[in-house]
């Protein structure tokens, strides 16, 4: 399987990675990371849950956000590093481990006072259309694309991150709206969500097509 990344922000976080990997002490295993991926995830959760106290606890739900990238990110440099990747069971492992992490997130930003749990788990649902598209296409061409349109799961996290630091300095007021409470918060995310909806069925459509005009042409040279 070729693993193709070619976001914004690859990269910058390719060279990162591989410091932080090469700093790691051998007794740190890439599944160790994968884990502590999911206590980030954890992290994110708490903190949202905790802004009920006091908006404050938007740089935990960050930090959260910033352990689930260390791990999620890290676990697969750290095996290519040290040359003990298991492809397969990476590959298994980190997409499946995902889902776990992702639930967590979305559900602290629904039981956050600023964004619907409704909204939240749309963009869920949106992201999840656009990593199954990833993966049955992995199966397909034998091609992993970490990101798509230049944006993967580094950039989603640094938007949410940029959407708690813009809560904190102008705040998220409740408004109305045909009897809906809902906060600009509400109104970013779904705006991204259709996005994620829109971009599936393109990415769909084109690929469908592709692949139909590939096995046509095959079935005539065969013929």
């Amino acid at each position: 399987m070729i693993r193709v990344h070619t976001s914004v922000s690859a990269e910058v976080e390719r060279k990162i990675l591989i410091w932080l990997a090469s700093r790691l002490p051998g007794w740190v295993k890439p599944d160790h990371l994968t884990a502590f991926g999911v206590f980030g995830a954890g992290v994110t959760l708490l903190g949202y849950a905790l802004t009920w106290l006091s908006p404050g606890f938007l740089w935990l739900a960050s930090l959260g956000l910033v352990l689930h990238w260390y791990g999620d990110s890290l676990d697969g440099t750290l095996a290519r590093l040290r040359k003990i990747e298991r492809p397969r069971y990476g590959y298994f492992l980190d997409q499946t481990v995902d889902v776990v992490g992702n639930l967590l997130i979305c559900l602290g930003m629904g039981i956050s006072p600023f964004i619907r749990m409704d909204t939240a788990l749309l963009a869920l649902a949106g992201y999840h259309a656009l990593s199954i598209y990833s993966f049955v296409k992995t199966c397909v061409s034998n091609e992993f694309h970490v990101a798509l349109l230049g944006s993967g799961p580094t950039e989603i996290r640094m938007l949410i991150i940029a959407m708690n630091m813009l809560i904190l300095a102008f705040g998220a007021p409740g408004l109305a709206w045909m009897g809906l409470a809902f906060t600009w918060c509400d109104v970013a995310v779904l705006v991204e969500t259709l996005g994620f909806f829109a971009v599936f069925i393109w990415f769909v459509a084109s690929y469908a097509r592709e692949l139909r005009d590939e096995e046509a042409a095959g079935s005539v040279l065969e013929s």
